[in-house]
C-alpha cells in the first residue's frame, strides 16, 4: 500500500511538472512554442509570428509589413526550453539569430536577438513588425518624459513617428483597448540603443499605428545581444501593464521603496509632505513660512551656515542646486568643481570627432558636456568642501536623469550609452552615500535606487511647452505657438495617466518641472493652478512653488506666489501636502476614469486611501465612505486610514475640509 501511495505521488509530481513546461514541435512550415499561458506559431515561410493567448482567449498577428525566410530552426533543450533560428532584418540585411522562450508563470515571450560577429559596423536595425490591436478604442501607453501618456492609436497626426528609449522614462510601452482591457506590453530589456517607430497600418477601413522594436548600433557595433519581453493581458489595460513592468523592476532590484531608503536616511520622513520650494533661502522666510502653517519644505539655495541650521531646526529641508554636465574651462585657480573641467580634455568627443556642446546660458555663454567618466570624481572634489561649511540635508542634481544618453569616443574616456547610464547611478549613489535627500531633474527609471525626488515628471514632457520653461520665462498670456498643445497633451486630463506612479510611487516623490511649477502660469492661466494642484492630489505626489522676490537674470521674469499670491502658495500647500504625508510610502495600486469623458477619475494607494478628483466642468455625485459629495471643476475628495478631505459645493459654494491626526481645516462660512 506504502509502496502504491508514493508511485501515485510521483505520477502526480511528474504531471505537475509537464504541465508546467514549455513544448516544442513542427507542423509541416509552421514551428509551435506552447505551454500553458501561450501558444506561439513561427511560419518559417514567412517568418510571421502569431500568439495566442490563453487566459485571454485571444490571438494576436504580426502586421504582414515584410516577409523574412527563417533557417537553422532548432529546438532549444535544457533547463530553459525554447525555439532558436535565423533570419534577416533591415535593408542591408543583418542576420540575427534569435532564441524565443516563454515563462511557466505568466503570458510572457522572451525574444533575445544576437549577431554572430559582435563587431559588425551596423546601422539601425528594424525589428520584429508590430502586433495589431483591432480595436476602435485601441491606445499607446507610454512614460514619454511624462508621469505617462494614452495616445489614441487612430489619432491623426499621430504626435510622434519616434520614441527614443533612452529619452523614455520607463523602457516599456504598452498597446491595450481601453474599454475592455486587452492588450499587450513591449519592456525593453536592453533598451540603451533602442526606439520605437509608431508604424501606420491599415486594419479594415481604419488607419492606426502600432510600435515596432529598432536596435541601434553601440559605438557603431551591433556589440551585445539584444533582449526584450511581449507580455500579453486579457484584462486590466494600461494598469495591468504597468503592474507587469513594476514586477519586473522588482525581480531587477529597481524597486527600492522608502521603507527600505528612510532606514538609510531618516531625513526623508521631511519630504514626506513637503512643498518644494525655489529662492525661498533666507531664515526670514523659513520663519514666515512656518507661521503661515507650512510644516515641511525643501528650501532650494545659499543661505549663510547659522541661518541654515535654523532652517533645518524648524523641520525643513534644505537643499541646493547642482549639475556636472555643464563645463567651462577651469579658471586661474585649477580647481576642478561642478562647473569647471579640462576643455577640450575632459568633453565628451562625438563620433564626427567634434566636442559636444552644452547648456548655453541666458547671456549667451557657451558651456561644454563634460565627459560623464569624469562625473563623480568633479562631485567628489566639489560636495565633500560644501558640506564642511554648510549643513545642507539634500542636493539637487540637475540634468543627469533628464537627458539622452549618449557616446564618447574619445580614445582616453570611450562611453557606451550602457556605460554612461551607469555613470549617472554611480553620481547619484556618491550624493545619496553622503547621508543627502537627492533630488534630480525629470527621472528615469534606472536612477530610481539612488534618488529621493525629481522634478518635472508631473509635467506633460519639454516637447509640449508653449514658453521657454528651461530659463524660467513666464508667458504672460496665452497666444503662444503651442498653447493648445500643451493644454491637451502637458496638462490635458483626457490623455494622462500615472504610469510612472504605478510603478514607482512608493519608491521617489513626483514634482512638476521648475518652469512648470504649480504657480508659473498664474499670469498666463491662473486657473491652471488648481489643476495641477488637482493632479497632484491625484496622484499623491509633491507641488513646488517659487518664493522668489527678485526677478531677472538667470531666474524667473516674475515673482513667485509666495511674494504675489500667497494665499494660492497656502492653498496649494495644504490641499496638497497633507494628503502626500499620509501615502507618500505607499503604492498606487490603481488609477481608473470613472466617466466616458475621462472628466473624473481615481486612484487607490496600498494603504486603502482612495481619491477621486473631477477635471470636468460640470459637478460630479460621488459617495465615499458612505457620504456624498458634489465635486465642483478641481474638486476632490480622498479618503484614507491616516486623512480625510474634499473640495465639494455645498449650498451651491465651494468648500474645503482637511483631517488628519494632527490637523483639522475647514473653510466653511
Amino acid at each position: 500500500m506504502k509502496r502504491i501511495f508514493i508511485t501515485l505521488n510521483l505520477i502526480i509530481l511528474f504531471v505537475l511538472v509537464i504541465k508546467g513546461q514549455t513544448s516544442v514541435r513542427q507542423r509541416g512550415d509552421v514551428w509551435l512554442l506552447e505551454n500553458d499561458h501561450l501558444r506561439v506559431n513561427v511560419d518559417a515561410k514567412s517568418g510571421a509570428l502569431t500568439v495566442y493567448d490563453k487566459g485571454g482567449n485571444r490571438q494576436w498577428k504580426q502586421a504582414p509589413l515584410s516577409e523574412r525566410h527563417i533557417r537553422n530552426v532548432s529546438a532549444m533543450d535544457g533547463p530553459v526550453r525554447g525555439l532558436q533560428f535565423e533570419t534577416e532584418f533591415g535593408t542591408k540585411p543583418y542576420v540575427l539569430t534569435l532564441k524565443l522562450t516563454l515563462s511557466n508563470t505568466s503570458s510572457d515571450l522572451f525574444i533575445e536577438a544576437d549577431m554572430k560577429d559582435r563587431n559588425t559596423i551596423i546601422e539601425e536595425i528594424p525589428f520584429l513588425d508590430p502586433f495589431q490591436l483591432n480595436s476602435e478604442s485601441g491606445a499607446l501607453a507610454i512614460a514619454d518624459f511624462s508621469n505617462g501618456h494614452l495616445y489614441p492609436l487612430d489619432l491623426k497626426p499621430f504626435p510622434k513617428t519616434r520614441f527614443g528609449t533612452s529619452l523614455l522614462d520607463m523602457p516599456w510601452v504598452g498597446v491595450c483597448d481601453m474599454e475592455k482591457g486587452f492588450g499587450y506590453g513591449i519592456i525593453l530589456e536592453t533598451s540603451d540603443d533602442a526606439y520605437f517607430d509608431m508604424v501606420p497600418l491599415k486594419i479594415g477601413d481604419r488607419k492606426v499605428v502600432a510600435p515596432r522594436v529598432g536596435w541601434g548600433p553601440s559605438l557603431k557595433r551591433f556589440g551585445y545581444s539584444r533582449r526584450l519581453i511581449y507580455n500579453f493581458i486579457s484584462q486590466g489595460g494600461y494598469v495591468a501593464l504597468a503592474k507587469r513592468y513594476r514586477a519586473y523592476a522588482q525581480q531587477h532590484g529597481l524597486i527600492v521603496p522608502f521603507s527600505e531608503k528612510i532606514k538609510k536616511n531618516p531625513n526623508l520622513n521631511r519630504l514626506f509632505g513637503a512643498v518644494d520650494v525655489w529662492d525661498g533661502e533666507s531664515l526670514a522666510f523659513a520663519k514666515a513660512a512656518k507661521a503661515a502653517g507650512v510644516k515641511k519644505m525643501i528650501i532650494n539655495g545659499s543661505a549663510p551656515p547659522e541661518e541654515m541650521k535654523a532652517i533645518n531646526e524648524l523641520g525643513y529641508l534644505t537643499s541646493a542646486y547642482d549639475a556636472y554636465q555643464d563645463v567651462f574651462p577651469m579658471e586661474a585657480n585649477g580647481i576642478i568643481d561642478s562647473g569647471h573641467d579640462l576643455v577640450p580634455e575632459n568633453v565628451v568627443l562625438k563620433s564626427d570627432s567634434t566636442r559636444m556642446l552644452a547648456w548655453r546660458s541666458w547671456d549667451g555663454k557657451q558651456s561644454m558636456k563634460r565627459c560623464p567618466a569624469f562625473w563623480k570624481h568633479a562631485a567628489e572634489l566639489t560636495i565633500p568642501k560644501v558640506l564642511e561649511t554648510r549643513p545642507y540635508l539634500g542636493r539637487f542634481i540637475d540634468v543627469t536623469t533628464a537627458e539622452d544618453l549618449y557616446e564618447c569616443y574619445d580614445e582616453k574616456h570611450p562611453l557606451t550609452r550602457t556605460e554612461k547610464r551607469k555613470a549617472g547611478v554611480d553620481l547619484l549613489g556618491y550624493v545619496q552615500s553622503l547621508g543627502l535627500v537627492t533630488g534630480g531633474e525629470h527621472g528615469r527609471w534606472w536612477s530610481v535606487p539612488v534618488i529621493d525626488y525629481i522634478e518635472g515628471m508631473m509635467s506633460g514632457g519639454t516637447d509640449y511647452y508653449s514658453w521657454s520653461a528651461p530659463y524660467l520665462q513666464h508667458p504672460k498670456k496665452k497666444d503662444y505657438p503651442k498653447w493648445e498643445q500643451y493644454e491637451k497633451w502637458g496638462i490635458g486630463h483626457q490623455y494622462r495617466a500615472p504610469l510612472w506612479e504605478l510603478v514607482f510611487h512608493d519608491c521617489v516623490v513626483s514634482t512638476w518641472y521648475w518652469g512648470d511649477s504649480n504657480d508659473f502660469l498664474l499670469s498666463a492661466a491662473p486657473e491652471l493652478t488648481a489643476k495641477k494642484d488637482a493632479f497632484n492630489i491625484l496622484y499623491g505626489t509633491m507641488p513646488i512653488l517659487w518664493a522668489n522676490k527678485k526677478t531677472g537674470g538667470s531666474g524667473p521674469n516674475e515673482q513667485g506666489s509666495w511674494e504675489i499670491a500667497r494665499e494660492t502658495f497656502l492653498r496649494t500647500y495644504r490641499n496638497v501636502c497633507n494628503l502626500h504625508e499620509a501615502i507618500a510610502e505607499k503604492e498606487m495600486l490603481s488609477h481608473e476614469f470613472l466617466t466616458l469623458d475621462r472628466d473624473v477619475q481615481r486612484t487607490q494607494f496600498s494603504d486603502g486611501t482612495q481619491v477621486i478628483v473631477n477635471f470636468g466642468k460640470k459637478p460630479y455625485s460621488t459617495t465615499v465612505g458612505g457620504k456624498k459629495y458634489l465635486l465642483p471643476e478641481n474638486g476632490f475628495v480622498a479618503k484614507g486610514p491616516r486623512i480625510e478631505q474634499s473640495l465639494s459645493l455645498v449650498n451651491n459654494q465651494p468648500v474645503t475640509r482637511i483631517q488628519t491626526a494632527d490637523f483639522q481645516f475647514t473653510d466653511a462660512k
